[in-house]
């Protein structure tokens, strides 16, 4: 169990790590107004830039393979409904649950739970949304990939406090609705790739959702405190001198 929890915690810590901007940038970047025309050749906003493109699939299921960090390259189930994404490994023994709106994470093992105020790491891209985010959409071109037909698009994403808006690429299947079906991470000096497939859209099942109302708090995790008191060594006499 405490390898499980403290897998967990690695993981969202590295991601909030990873996400966060350094504070020698210059000031946050703000998407141009919808009121004003954009220069030639930037990005088309979207006809709503206040709602991101994934969050127009609210239902579905799929097995996602890879991730925005090292370490997160192997395949898991993942469900939505909702504003709560699951996202399960080890055959169901242990599963996420993050709360997309309150940004909140439920681990849980066999042996408990876990509860984290950040998206679990393989949340992104549908963690980065928020009531002050907003989205530009760039299109790019036309691909296949995997035997689908896809949109390509890049999605830009202004986020609150954040001096550098977040960049993806989507590949967007034509016979799934635009779902995204390939994701690449841009904006930096790594790009990653995440894939999904078995897209299952509609709803899901409920239960997949529940987590215990009781969960420790990942503020609680560390390095237990010692309750002995450390009692001075006596010191060790010297050895005295014989006299000449």
């Amino acid at each position: 169990m405490c390898r499980t929890i403290t897998a967990l915690l690695f993981g969202c810590l590295t991601f909030q790590l990873w996400a966060q901007t350094p504070p020698s940038q210059p000031p946050a970047a703000q998407p141009p107004s919808p009121t004003e025309p954009a220069p030639a050749g930037s990005p088309l906003s979207a006809p709503d830039a206040s709602q991101s493109p994934l969050d127009q699939f609210k239902e579905f299921s799929a097995i996602m393979t890879g991730g925005p960090v090292p370490g997160t390259d192997d395949s898991i189930h993942i469900y939505r409904s909702g504003n709560l994404l699951r996202m399960e490994s080890n055959e169901g023994v242990s599963y996420q649950i993050t709360d997309l709106v309150k940004h909140e994470t439920h681990g849980i093992a066999r042996n408990g739970c876990l509860k984290l105020t950040v998206p679990y790491v393989r949340s992104y891209p549908f963690s980065l949304s928020g009531p002050d985010y907003k989205y530009q959409r760039t299109p790019v071109g036309t691909e296949t990939v995997n035997g689908h037909s896809c949109r390509v698009e890049d999605l830009s994403i202004y986020i609150p406090k954040r001096e550098k808006p977040a960049m993806i690429r989507l590949w967007e299947a034509e016979d799934l609705q635009g779902f995204p079906i390939k994701i690449e991470t841009r904006g930096g000096p790594m790009h990653r790739d995440i894939f999904y497939d078995k897209v299952v859209l509609g709803p899901q099942d409920r239960t997949l959702f529940i987590y215990p109302d009781e969960c420790q708090s990942g503020e609680e995790i560390g390095p237990p405190k010692s309750t002995k008191s450390k009692k001075a060594r006596p010191a060790t006499p010297k050895p005295s001198t014989p006299n000449q």
